[in-house]
């Protein structure tokens, strides 16, 4: 099978038979990395479930013409899920976000913990986010999936339960004993998965967490990293939901 390429647009819906210039960055991508030519087929992608099948019709160093041939309107997966997940130093939520988009996350929403280390000003969040959203574009783009996640900003745990909707079906990762199997159910509208900081949740956080009728689970004995942890724990959700 032939490796398919694909691009990102922000010129949705398309129609077919549509000419649209692809973004700037995509054009110039496409014409002098990977060096595409007038003919070639790309697939373009929207983040919203459309996915086109289009042909390159003008290809420029910077500017790229692409002609659609097929319009497909994917369906969004049922249950979503959210992933709820503590910030942490650095970039480690970086590391996050392909993973979580290959396995399908609807939403991610970063969390601030008793322990959870460091700060974010609004101007870094700011571009953290931008940087989020480019990472989250790249893998779809390697993965086909046409759905990009929404990014929440980020919220106290205190904040964050006390405002779960009642449909919503919620799971936290836990050392602690109180600890149910975990599968999630293919009934629910959509499913809440907590991962806390790597120095674990307090006792207060995991009290709230079994007040507001939270489930928790375990992913074995060890002490996992933070992203080790939540990519784990959307694996194991997604063979449960469906598969």
């Amino acid at each position: 099978m032939s490796r398919v390429i694909r691009v990102f647009t922000e010129q949705s819906p398309c129609t077919l038979g549509a000419e649209i210039i692809l973004p700037a960055s995509e054009s110039s991508h496409l014409a002098r990395v990977l060096r595409i030519k007038e003919g070639d087929p790309v697939e373009v992608l929207d983040g919203r479930g459309g996915r086109f099948a289009a042909q390159c019709i003008q290809v420029s160093r910077s500017r790229v013409t692409v002609h659609i041939n097929e319009v497909r309107q994917d369906t969004t997966q049922v249950p979503t899920i959210r992933m709820a997940i503590a910030m942490g130093k650095g970039n480690k939520w970086d590391d996050l976000i392909r993973p979580l988009i290959e396995l399908g996350v609807s939403v991610l929403t970063p969390l601030l913990t008793e322990r959870t280390e460091g700060s974010v000003s609004s101007l870094k969040l700011q571009d953290k986010k931008e940087r989020w959203q480019k990472l989250a574009q790249e893998a779809c783009k390697q993965s086909g999936n046409t759905w990009m996640p929404k990014f929440d900003d980020p919220i106290t745990f205190t904040e964050f339960v006390s405002g779960i909707p009642h449909k919503d079906e919620c799971w936290m990762g836990s050392l602690s004993p109180h600890k149910t199997s975990y599968t999630p159910k293919r009934t629910a509208e959509r499913i809440s998965i907590f991962i806390g900081p790597e120095g674990g949740w307090s006792s207060k956080e995991e009290e709230m967490g079994k007040a507001a009728g939270v489930n928790f689970f375990s992913l074995g004995p060890h002490v996992l990293r933070l992203e080790t942890a939540a990519v784990s724990a959307l694996a194991v959700a997604r063979q449960c939901l469906f598969c």
